[in-house]
């Protein structure tokens, strides 16, 4: 049953919204009754922190107080800050959690805290937990509710939009549940902004520059089970229908949805997303891609970047795959591979798992399906060894020239074994200048004929050099070797003359 319910969200002075619980909170584990919490309170400070305010009674001097907190939804992991107080029976202070920066937490989200104190006589009180929602202290806020979903506005006059975002959401749940094989049963809540600029305020941080040439008109947070949208838009429909989607997505994944790949969950958004026309749009992007050939294969859909164009194209794509999925092999297999991949948390086992193909496999059947020919077996695997290979080019060994004394050489030795080695000064390259070489290489440009390409090489067999290219270094190695060995065989004849 629908209803509606206007929220006093807990406003102080105008700035900070306060929860005050006279009497505290209920006990759950008590060591010794004598420990009690006298009061305590709750105050968001949007968008920079929640303070955690607590007054605490004991026979005995109170050791330690803290405040455990978590957020409510993904995930069951907690954190705790300790309180700061004065030493004695009867103390008082506060805690604080950051709630921008890197420690962002958007609005909407649930949170839950409880009180953990401890006194000098070793007593230990535990608090159950109580939940509050952190909601935008900028303004008072209105909801309207089914089922699990809530929908939050901040204007009387924007309550019909609220609705619409709310049938969209439902409507949306209804044909993505069943094909993610989900029955979502933990609150799922909506923020909505009539005015942009108001949203920009609760986006997480992004540069002016960015903000300048990307409009959010909607952001889903999958741990916070909280989706934020701009509802003065004109795509509000297909934007909530789409960011929804990726709620549940992250209902069925759990913990594995990070290892999502892009085309996927923004196939999964752009199927489940109940806008026609916007569909529409989709294909046509995909038949632009498969007219000019600049499909790009799924594997490097990964993660989105590029412009607005290409991110678009690639959330066509995603969707075109996955209506092949389900059309192909039936909405059964869908939700078997979400159930793979929270186990497995890898893409193509889980594909491979359900489906018996991985992200290349699968590609190649949507690209047949589709009048394409198949992606080319990817390089290392068997279909790839077998295509025919063109055979690599033989590059004979360098010998390298040692030389002996020149007192115990003779001219002719000198030649034959420069001859021997190739006699390029080149031949002696360290393998370092020779990749140098090749690095600044020019390469001619097509049709235009190479200076080397003029007249084949002829190969001069094992160590041996051509004859073109090694001839005038032949001859100059030949001649510095040879004029010191002449000059000691001259004065051996002077020597001997005398």
């Amino acid at each position: 049953m629908r209803f509606f319910l206007a929220l006093s969200v807990f406003a102080l002075l105008g700035a900070a919204s306060i929860f005050f619980a006279p009497g505290g909170p209920s006990v759950a584990k008590a060591q010794e009754a004598e420990l009690r919490i006298v009061n305590h309170r709750v105050q968001t400070d949007f968008p920079t922190d929640v303070k955690f305010f607590v007054e605490v009674a004991g026979p005995d001097e109170i050791e330690e107080v803290r405040v455990y907190m978590k957020t409510i939804g993904q995930t069951s992991r907690s954190d705790y800050r300790q309180v700061e107080f004065e030493p004695g029976n009867v103390v008082s202070g506060e805690a604080e959690l950051l709630t921008s920066g890197n420690n962002y937490v958007p609005p909407g989200t649930r949170l839950a805290y409880s009180f953990e104190v401890t006194d000098k006589a070793g007593r230990t009180l535990r608090t159950e937990d109580e939940v509050f929602v952190y909601l935008d202290t900028r303004f008072e806020w209105l909801s309207v509710s089914e089922g699990i979903v809530t929908v939050y506005y901040n204007n009387p006059l924007v309550e019909s939009r609220a609705e619409h975002v709310l049938e969209t959401a439902l409507a949306s749940m209804e044909i993505t549940g069943p094909l993610l094989g989900i029955d979502p049963d933990m609150p799922l809540h909506i923020v909505t902004y009539h005015n942009y600029q108001e949203m920009v305020g609760a986006l997480p941080f992004r540069s002016q520059a960015t903000r300048e040439r990307l409009v959010t008109a909607g952001m889903a947070f999958d741990k916070e089970r909280v989706l934020l949208v701009h509802s003065g838009s004109s795509s509000v429909t297909g934007t909530t229908a789409h960011e929804f989607v990726h709620l549940l997505v992250g209902d069925a994944l759990g913990r594995a949805y990070p290892q999502v790949p892009a085309w996927l969950n923004e196939g999964l958004a752009e199927y489940g997303s109940i806008h026609s026309g916007e569909r529409d749009i989709l294909n046509s992007r995909v038949e632009r891609a498969i007219a000019d050939g600049s499909l790009r294969p799924l594997s490097h859909l990964g993660s989105y970047s590029g412009t607005p164009d290409e991110i678009l194209y690639a959330y066509a794509h995603g969707e075109s795959v996955v209506t092949f999925m389900v059309e192909e092999y039936g909405e059964d297999k869908m939700a078997e591979l979400m159930r793979a991949l929270s186990r497995t948390f890898d893409i193509d086992a889980a594909l491979e798992e359900v489906y018996g193909l991985d992200q290349h496999g699968l590609d190649s059947a949507w690209r047949e399906a589709v009048g394409l020919e198949p992606l080319p077996p990817p390089e290392g695997s068997a279909g790839a060894l077998a295509r025919p290979q063109r055979p690599e080019a033989t590059i004979a060994p360098v010998l390298v020239p040692t030389f002996p004394p020149l007192e115990a050489t003779s001219p002719a030795q000198v030649e034959s074994d420069t001859e021997g080695a190739g006699g390029s000064p080149d031949s002696t390259r360290r393998p370092e200048a020779d990749a140098q070489a090749e690095q600044t290489t020019a390469v001619p440009e097509p049709g235009e004929p190479s200076e080397e390409a003029e007249e084949p090489q002829a190969s001069g067999g094992c160590g041996a050099a051509s004859v073109q290219s090694g001839m005038v270094g032949e001859l100059s190695l030949i001649l510095l070797l040879g004029m010191p060995l002449g000059l000691v065989l001259a004065r051996r004849r002077r020597s001997e003359g005398k």
